[in-house]
């Protein structure tokens, strides 16, 4: 009979637990909206989250209410192809001499040294220690735009590739710096920002959901002062 009883309390009491973790979930998450909200109208934005239910974060979408568009929207991951990111998109400003990926990050810091001998042609190893290095700073879909282009001369400490030879007035020294100055997040690549200009427009990303009213705000300010650098 004791037995029956510890294990009943043993129930209630992981069933209680369960309910105050839970409890804490929604608190922590009211308060986390609320934040958004406030910044959001601070800043003269919009927001607004799609998508969400128990347990499962939702697509988190801001936009401006006035002045020139952009769109910044936080998704959760959507299988191993496509994990979460926080994209800041804007069709201004373009860059009409083709696609450029900026990260600031070396890649040839993420490639071992190929071993005597290798030849590097496809399918060799230090090949693939290549292409593997490149999804690993830019993730899978970036990587294979990436692969597509030539890489070009940077900056120390930054990344880029390029169609054809860089124009004159992007200034890779002003916007190297201004990606190094973005504090990490997350650990590793994932934590950089990278910048995509085509022309379609310009694209700065984060390989990981960002969450918090301040590091959403900073995030937007940094796309905002990159499309300064870089001009109409």
């Amino acid at each position: 009979m004791s037995l029956l009883l510890n294990v009943i309390l043993s129930l209630a009491f992981v069933g209680a637990l369960g309910g105050a973790v839970q409890y804490w979930r929604v608190q922590v998450d009211a308060a986390r909206r609320d934040a958004l909200q406030a910044m959001a109208a601070r800043r003269g934005w919009a927001l607004t989250v799609t998508g969400t239910t128990l347990g499962r974060a939702g697509t988190l979408r801001l936009v401006p209410r006035g002045g020139h568009p952009w769109v910044l929207e936080v998704r959760p991951g959507a299988g191993p192809e496509r994990g979460p990111v926080t994209d800041y998109e804007s069709d201004e400003p373009r860059w009409a001499e083709g696609t450029l990926v900026l990260v600031a990050a070396r890649l040839d810091h993420l490639v071992e040294a190929p071993s005597a001998g290798s030849d590097p042609i496809e399918g060799t190893p230090g090949r693939l220690r290549h292409e593997q290095a490149l999804r690993d700073l830019l993730g899978r879909d970036l990587a294979r735009l990436a692969a597509t282009l030539p890489q070009q001369e940077a900056p120390e400490g930054v990344t880029v590739f390029a169609e054809g030879p860089l124009a004159r007035r992007l200034d890779l020294q002003d916007l190297a710096r201004a990606l190094q100055a973005w504090t990490p997040v997350a650990k590793g690549p994932r934590g950089v920002p990278i910048l995509v200009l085509s022309p379609e427009g310009m694209r700065l990303r984060l390989r990981h959901p960002v969450q918090r009213a301040d590091r959403m705000e900073r995030f937007v300010d940094l796309a905002l002062d990159l499309a300064r650098l870089i001009g109409p």
